[in-house]
């Protein structure tokens, strides 16, 4: 075979991996944002010729991130062949995935659960039960998926927080922790969440929602952080909110690794969270 023959190999297996999933990008109107919203969906290998539904996996991005990130910026679209499992990642802003009582039409929480996946499930084939209906993020989005299992059990069968940054809103009482961060990002909050503790408050702390759940009834909970993250109580935090759900009795694993809050750390996980998405729809849970 000549050296001709075989870049032109190269090449068609190259573009037969890449044609193996679809990746397209699709808009909703959010009532809850009041706006026009974008989201990036991947689809699997078979999606266009068949009738199959498929399980599906909703991806939150991070504070001053969007809807692009996870395309962009790790192998997501890579690893995704290997998953027979629909991934849409929605745009929400630096919303923090909650609905602000302060701002106008900055109703995240609802823009998520009342928009989003209704939407999605209009236009694609999904399996429209919890057993196959996830969600996952990283930093800000950690938090989003996290908090939005523990308040929404009845919608997931799975959740994964990545380097979840679940210290707020109870955080901007902490002047130590409220220093580490930009001016920007505490005024962000405090627009959204308010200066003292509220009820809103509490509907949005997840360790408290944690405390309060019925453990045998949440979504299986997938947490990791990175040994050297950055913001330094990630981590610790992390491992706080695996004691609630240990005592709750709920189904979940931690794990510390070494990484930091970057997007080395991020594309690493994604491929782990992948895979335990896949093993467990395998066991029909």
């Amino acid at each position: 075979m000549t050296m001709k023959s075989l870049t032109l190999l190269f090449v068609a297996l190259t573009l037969t991996l890449q044609a193996q999933v679809t990746v397209a990008e699709d808009s909703l109107v959010s009532a809850s944002l009041n706006s026009i919203s974008r989201y990036i969906v991947v689809l699997p290998d078979g999606y266009q010729k068949g009738q199959e539904r498929y399980p599906v996996l909703y991806l939150l991005h991070g504070l001053g991130g969007s809807y692009r990130n996870w395309t962009e910026k790790t192998g997501l679209v890579k690893y995704a062949k290997d998953h027979r499992m629909i991934i849409v990642m929605p745009d929400a802003g630096d919303g923090w995935y909650s609905n602000s009582p302060l701002v106008p039409n900055a109703r995240y929480e609802d823009h998520i659960m009342n928009d989003v996946i209704p939407n999605v499930e209009q236009k694609y084939r999904t399996i429209q039960t919890k057993f196959h209906r996830s969600i996952a993020g990283l930093s800000m989005g950690g938090y989003g998926a996290v908090k939005l299992a523990l308040k929404y059990p009845a919608r997931f069968f799975f959740a994964a927080g990545i380097s979840p940054s679940m210290q707020f809103p109870t955080a901007l009482l902490d002047s130590v922790i409220v220093a580490r961060w930009s001016r920007s990002s505490i005024a962000n909050l405090r627009s959204l969440f308010g200066d003292t503790r509220t009820s809103f408050w509490d509907e949005n702390d997840v360790m408290l929602l944690a405390s309060r759940a019925n453990g045998a009834a949440l979504p299986y909970i997938y947490l990791s952080a990175g040994a050297q993250d950055g913001i330094l109580e990630i981590p610790g935090q992390a491992h706080d909110l695996a004691g609630i759900l240990r005592a709750r009795g709920a189904a979940f694993e931690m794990h510390e690794l070494p990484g930091k809050h970057d997007w080395s750390f991020w594309d690493q996980e994604i491929r782990i969270v992948l895979q335990r998405i896949s093993a467990l729809n395998g066991k029909g849970r």
